[in-house]
């Protein structure tokens, strides 16, 4: 079913789904955990969708079941040695407009995701357009992070704001 490839050197634990006209690049990344819930029947997703779109995974990092990652028009980048939990959600895009009489138009803005090395992003968060999140830092379980977020905190919440340093 996948459409595009993952230029590198991966280990897969489950199914990834490679879509798109963009990059796909991991090297040394690490796709699903054995242990852990949806382990069989939920997909990673990697979806760089537009041929200027990219997608960088760097080596370490393992990204739990269910994840679904998707650069519209600019890329998403996630450091080493991170570590996602399952359902993680992650877009540069909110592929629509706001204004009733643009959202079917296509005119919405795309912006970078970056995750710095050594992050650690806990089960069910959603990561939006243009976020950047400091190296080493925490977000908690169930987090929606709309904004930067800086190095060596914990964060969490709907939206993620910062707990505490680490």
């Amino acid at each position: 079913m996948s459409t595009n490839r993952i230029v590198g050197r991966n280990k897969f634990y489950s199914p990834v789904l490679a879509v798109g006209d963009g990059s796909l690049m991991a090297d040394g990344a690490n796709f699903g955990v054995p242990q852990s819930p949806g382990y069989f029947n939920a997909y990673q997703v990697l979806d760089a969708r537009s041929p200027v779109s990219s997608i960088k995974i760097k080596k370490g990092t393992w990204i739990n079941n269910g994840a679904f990652i998707c650069a519209e028009k600019t890329s998403i980048e996630i450091g080493e040695n991170c570590l996602i939990g399952y359902n993680f959600f992650c877009v540069d895009s909110d592929f629509h407009s706001l204004s009733p009489c643009s959202r079917l138009l296509g005119e919405h803005v795309c912006k970078q995701v970056v995750v710095e090395d050594n992050v650690f992003i806990g089960s069910n968060v959603t990561i939006l357009k243009g976020v950047r999140i400091g190296e080493n830092s925490v977000i908690g379980a169930g987090s929606v992070v709309t904004k930067d977020i800086p190095k060596n905190v914990v964060a969490a919440g709907n939206p993620a704001c910062v707990i505490r340093g680490l």
